[in-house]
C-alpha cells in the first residue's frame, strides 16, 4: 500500500504525460513589424528579474489556500493541478528504446532532464519496497531495470531515485536513513556534473539541510544562504544579462509583455508606463520607443514611465538616464520618475503624478509573488492599483505551485519544475558557462534551499500557478483581457531566434500565455483590466 508521499508522486507521473521527452516543434513564419524594434539592441541592456528573488519579510499562509482553490493545496489537488497546467504531448508514454533493436550509443533521442525525472518517479513508485532494513541494501536499493537506456541515462535515472527515496524517508521524519541517501547522492552528484548531477547536488543539499533544522543542527551559515539571495544577486548582474541573451524563457515573457501594452496603448498620444521592481536596465523600454516611433500614424506627445522600487536605486537612475538619451536620439518626448519605497504599505495613489488625457499601463513581472508571504501587502498593493485605473495591468509569474505545507508536496513540484530549468540551461548554454553556474548556485540554489528546506514564516519563496492568480483577480474586479494572435505569432517569432527554440514554446491557457520548456510550464503572462 502507497504512502501518502508515494501516492502525490504517482499522482505527479500518471496525470502529466507532458513530461515525455519533447518530440521537435516546426517553426511558423509570421510579419515582423513589432519583432523588428526589438533585434539588434545592445546586450547591456537586457534585465532578467529572477524567479527565485522574493522578499524576505515575516511570512504568513497566503490566504487562498483553501477558500478560494479548494484543496488545490492538498496532497491530491497539487499534482491535479499541476496536471492541468502541463500540455499533453503527442508522445502519451515514455518511449525508451529496446536494447534488442538499437544500440543505446547510437540514439539520437537522448532523454531530457524532465523526462528522467518522470522516468525515476515512475520506477520509484512501481519498484521501491519500503521496508525496516533498507538501510542494509542502500547500494542497490531499487529493482528496476535499465534495458534500452544509456549508460548516463540508466545512472542518472539511480540517482533520482536514491533523492525521491530520501525525500520519503524526510518526510516520514525517519532521518537516519534519509541521511544515509543522502550521502548516497553526495557521493554521485556535483554542481559541476550533467543537469541531473547538478540537480540532485542542490536538492540533496537542500534535504539535508532541513534534516539539520529538523533536528536543531541548522549552522549560521545554512540561513544566511537561504536569506542573503537579493544581496548576492546585486554582484551579478552581467552573468544574469548574459543568461537572459541566451535562453528564451525571460525574453520570450519579456517581449510578449510589452507587445501586450504596445497594443493596449495604441495610438494615445499620452502614454504612462508604471513599472513595478523591474526597471534596472530598461530594455524593455527601449523596444517599447522603437515600435511606437516606428508607427507614422500615431503622434505622441509623452511617454512617461514611472519605476516603482524597493531597492538597487542607483540602476535604476541609470536607466533613467539611459532611457532619456535613447528617447532624445528617437525625438520622443519622455519622462521618467522613480519612487523608491521602503515597504509595499508605503505605496500609495499620491505618489503617482497623472497627466490629463494619457492612458496607464501597470507593468508587474514576477513582483506579486514576493507578496505571497505577507497578504496584507499584496491586497492592500492591488488596492492601490485599482485607484489608479490602469487601462492594462500585464503580469508576469512563475507558473508552478510552491506554497504548500507538506514537505514532499513542495519537493516533488519544485523537482519537475527546477528539473526543465536545469533542462534548458543545459542546452542553451555550455557547461563551463560562468552564467550558467551563476543562475544554478545563486539563483536556483537558494530558491530550492528555500522551498525545500524553510518552514512556517522562513519559507519566503511562494509560487502560485494562474489559475490561482485568476481567482486572487477577481476578488479586485479584474478581467482577464485575452493575450491577442500578433502578440503569440511574433513572440514565436522571438523564440526562433534562438538555437534551442525548438524546445521552448507558448501554450495559450484561457486569455494568457504558458511559457513552456519542453511542454513544462515555467511561466504565465496574463493581462488584466479593472471593471
Amino acid at each position: 500500500m502507497f504512502t501518502s508521499e508515494k501516492f502525490a508522486l504517482r499522482k505527479v507521473v500518471d496525470d502529466n504525460p507532458s513530461l515525455a521527452p519533447s518530440e521537435t516543434r516546426s517553426n511558423l513564419i509570421f510579419q515582423k513589424p513589432f519583432l523588428s524594434n526589438f533585434e539588434n539592441l545592445g546586450k547591456h541592456y537586457f534585465d532578467f528579474t529572477s524567479p527565485g528573488v522574493q522578499n524576505t519579510s515575516k511570512a504568513t499562509d497566503f490566504q487562498l489556500k483553501e477558500d478560494e482553490k479548494g484543496s488545490a493545496f492538498s496532497s491530491l489537488g497539487i499534482v491535479k493541478d499541476y496536471a492541468s497546467r502541463s500540455r499533453k504531448m503527442n508522445v502519451d508514454t515514455m518511449n525508451v528504446p529496446s536494447s534488442n533493436n538499437e544500440d543505446p550509443e547510437t540514439n539520437d533521442q537522448k532523454l531530457s532532464t524532465t523526462a528522467r525525472i518522470r522516468m525515476a518517479s515512475q520506477q520509484f513508485i512501481d519498484s521501491y519496497s519500503s521496508k525496516d532494513d533498507e538501510t542494509s541494501q542502500l547500494s542497490h536499493p531499487f529493482a528496476v531495470s535499465f534495458s534500452g537506456l544509456s549508460d548516463d541515462e540508466a545512472k542518472d535515472i539511480q540517482l533520482l531515485l536514491t533523492l525521491l527515496a530520501s525525500a520519503e524517508k524526510t518526510g516520514q521524519k525517519q532521518f537516519k536513513c534519509a541521511i544515509k541517501l543522502i550521502q548516497l547522492c553526495s557521493n554521485m552528484s556535483l554542481n559541476e556534473g550533467n543537469p541531473v548531477e547538478r540537480l540532485v547536488y542542490y536538492f540533496s543539499e537542500a534535504i539535508h539541510m532541513k534534516i539539520n533544522r529538523e533536528m536543531g543542527r541548522l549552522a549560521c551559515n545554512e540561513r544566511e544562504s537561504i536569506f542573503d539571495l537579493r544581496e548576492a544577486l546585486m554582484n551579478v548582474d552581467t552573468c544574469i544579462s548574459e543568461f537572459h541573451l541566451k535562453v528564451p524563457l525571460s525574453q520570450v515573457c519579456q517581449f510578449s509583455s510589452i507587445h501586450t501594452i504596445f497594443e493596449n496603448l495604441n495610438k494615445a498620444t499620452k502614454i504612462h508606463v508604471i513599472d513595478l521592481e523591474s526597471c534596472r536596465t530598461g530594455i524593455q523600454y527601449i523596444g517599447l520607443m522603437q515600435a511606437i516611433a516606428s508607427c507614422s500614424e500615431w503622434h505622441i506627445d509623452l511617454i512617461k514611465i514611472t519605476a516603482v522600487g524597493t531597492s538597487s536605486e542607483s540602476k535604476i537612475k541609470d536607466t533613467c538616464k539611459r532611457l532619456a538619451d535613447f528617447a532624445k536620439s528617437m525625438n520622443i518626448p519622455f519622462s521618467f520618475k522613480i519612487i523608491m519605497i521602503g515597504d509595499v504599505l508605503d505605496f500609495n495613489v499620491d505618489l503617482i503624478e497623472r497627466n490629463e488625457g494619457e492612458k496607464v499601463a501597470v507593468y508587474a513581472p514576477f513582483f506579486l509573488s514576493t507578496l505571497i508571504a505577507k497578504p496584507n501587502s499584496l491586497e492592500y498593493l492591488m488596492r492601490v492599483i485599482r485607484k489608479i485605473k490602469p487601462c492594462v495591468t500585464v503580469i508576469t509569474e512563475v507558473e508552478a505551485n510552491h506554497t504548500s505545507s507538506a514537505f514532499v508536496d513542495r519537493f516533488t513540484e519544485a523537482l519537475f519544475f527546477y528539473g526543465a530549468l536545469f533542462d534548458s540551461m543545459s542546452d542553451c548554454l555550455a557547461d563551463d558557462d560562468l552564467n550558467r553556474k551563476v543562475m544554478e548556485s545563486v539563483c536556483y540554489g537558494n530558491s530550492i534551499r528555500n522551498i525545500v528546506a524553510a518552514d512556517g514564516d522562513e519559507r519566503t519563496i511562494r509560487h502560485i500557478g494562474v489559475d490561482v492568480w485568476r481567482k486572487f483577480f477577481q476578488r479586485f474586479g479584474m478581467l482577464e483581457i485575452e493575450l491577442t494572435d500578433a502578440t503569440l505569432n511574433e513572440t514565436n517569432l522571438v523564440i526562433g531566434n534562438f538555437k534551442c527554440g525548438n524546445s521552448c514554446s507558448v501554450l495559450v491557457d484561457g486569455g494568457c500565455f504558458l511559457v513552456e520548456w519542453k511542454g513544462v510550464p515555467i511561466f504565465s503572462v496574463s493581462a488584466w483590466k479593472f471593471i
